[in-house]
């Protein structure tokens, strides 16, 4: 009799234990569902929105719908899914929810899951800088010098070249620039620097500029 009784708590505690561990694994399903869930709801509506893929939300009732709609794909059909839509910005692409989900525990009662996710759009692109070659030359086609500069900064001038038995007087620009070029001083954020210069100004290369030496 005692091992009869023995047994039936054994079968008992154990039938307790694979209870409790189905219902802890199901909370946890249920909690990472949740989270996939409103993820991919918030990512799809504001990408969708800012890319203008959806041309009819003209205000933030039209963008709360249709998030409730990407929701709704996603959600379980046995779940009973509260929605608290904390911020929502289509213009700005700000989207802030808290989700509740409601189910049912193989032991019969009932739990619950919550999740709140807040999504900023971030719409700037990077654009890859844009570079100019300016170039001086001692000759039409002899190069002395050449420098890779982001457009419209500034560029330093290079060591004066030097000819046998002829005076460098300075540089005339080509392209880019008009007439003799100059030097200047120009303000860093580590000080000032001696760039070149068209007419009296600090020369921002907005394109491919050539430079040649003028000797005397």
């Amino acid at each position: 009799m005692k091992k009869i009784a023995f047994g039936m708590a054994c079968g008992l505690i154990a039938v307790f234990i694979f209870v409790m561990m189905l219902t802890l694994f199901g909370r946890s399903a249920r909690q990472k569902e949740t989270e996939y869930m409103l993820a991919q709801a918030i990512d799809s509506s504001l990408s969708d929105v800012m890319q203008g893929r959806n041309g009819f939300i003209t205000e933030n009732e039209d963008f709360v719908a249709d998030f409730l709609k990407a929701l709704l794909i996603q959600a379980n059909s046995d779940s009973d899914i509260t929605v608290s839509v904390l911020d929502a910005d289509y213009e700005h692409g700000i989207l802030s929810v808290e989700i509740t989900e409601k189910f049912k525990h193989p032991n019969g009662k009932t739990g619950s899951v919550s999740q709140v996710r807040t999504v900023i759009f971030d719409k700037t692109e990077e654009k890859e800088p844009e570079y100019r070659n300016v170039s001086f030359y001692t000759a039409d086609d002899e190069l002395y010098k050449e420098y890779r500069i982001q457009k419209d900064s500034f560029c330093s001038i290079p060591v004066p070249p030097k000819k046998e038995g002829k005076t460098f007087l300075g540089w005339r620009f080509v392209t880019g620039g008009t007439g003799q070029a100059g030097s200047v001083l120009a303000a860093y954020a580590d000080g000032q620097k001696t760039v070149l210069a068209s007419g009296h100004m600090p020369y921002a290369v907005s394109e491919n500029t050539k430079l040649i030496a003028v000797f005397r």
